[in-house]
């Protein structure tokens, strides 16, 4: 089933704010989180706004650019343009693509496409592997925390990735976001990949809630990630958890994926071939 969200219906709620009152509409479940569905919005992008269109399975994020509106995107996820658009690509400051490359599982290059001429133009992207796409307001969110690789897109120029070190070196290696985190800052609309069902949650003061730390996808700046023993030698080694679980502690909201890449790589992987093995990453080694 086809599902479309305007730009204009703002994602997740502002902090402190319910996330029904913010336009977010999802199902509830009885463990407190949500099925996050997007908002309700047109089957095409209208001036000014986005659309996510297609399956469940995979996603196309359609765009509308006004004149000289830009949209930055990973390399590789373009997938239609009309004739107005121009193509370029960079790396930002070195800075920034060293950051983005050997820190946060992005590519080193960035792909700009621009609008130059006086009128409206059209711009398909998609993800590099079957996903949902989820639109973020940096507005209302922004230093939230991504997972590697998670990163698809983002309107205009007003963004910027940064690095958050992780609280301790058990952390780093074991919690799944590495041992420098993505935090994604700025005013404008953010994209980001997310593989089977996406559930979100509002976690109160001091609420903590223990996920597998291939399944984390975003969490808010005041949300504190640590890690706990998964259990006893037969847990750690036979029942497929490892040894460590992320834990998350709020206040803020969480989001969380079924199917990482990472997950999926290892459930059609010929067994014994490589790229099936037992990875720590959520998306593990920069891919989402």
């Amino acid at each position: 089933m086809a599902r479309a969200m305007a730009m204009n219906t703002p994602f997740l709620a502002a902090p402190g704010q319910d996330f029904m009152a913010a336009g977010h509409q999802g199902q509830a479940l009885a463990s407190g989180f949500e099925i996050w569905q997007g908002g309700a919005g047109p089957s095409a992008p209208s001036p000014g706004q986005f659309a996510i269109n297609g399956s469940d399975f995979s996603q196309v994020l359609e765009l509308t650019l006004q004149p000289g509106q830009t949209v930055t995107a990973e390399p590789g996820t373009m997938l239609y343009m009309t004739p107005g658009m121009m193509l370029d690509a960079d790396v930002g400051s070195m800075e920034q693509g060293l950051k983005r490359c050997c820190c946060a599982g992005e590519s080193f290059f960035r792909l700009h496409l621009k609008n130059t001429t006086n009128a409206e133009q059209k711009v398909g992207l998609t993800p590099k592997f079957p996903a949902k796409i989820v639109p973020v307001d940096l507005s209302l969110h922004s230093g939230m925390i991504v997972n590697r690789g998670a990163f698809l897109a983002a309107l205009g120029t007003d963004w910027k990735v940064d690095l958050k070190m992780a609280r301790s070196v058990g952390v780093g290696l074991c919690a799944g976001q590495g041992l420098f985190m993505n935090t994604l800052h700025g005013q404008g609309m953010a994209f980001l990949n997310a593989g089977g069902t996406v559930m979100t949650r509002e976690l109160r003061d001091g609420e903590e809630m223990i996920v597998d730390p291939h399944s984390i996808l975003a969490f808010q700046h005041t949300v504190r990630l640590d890690i706990k023993r998964t259990g006893g030698m037969m847990v750690c080694c036979c029942a497929g958890q490892g040894l460590f679980n992320a834990s998350l502690t709020g206040p803020g909201f969480i989001m969380v994926h079924s199917m990482a890449l990472s997950k999926l790589r290892a459930a059609v992987a010929t067994p014994g071939a490589n790229g099936g093995g037992n990875n720590n990453g959520a998306n593990s080694g920069g891919d989402s």
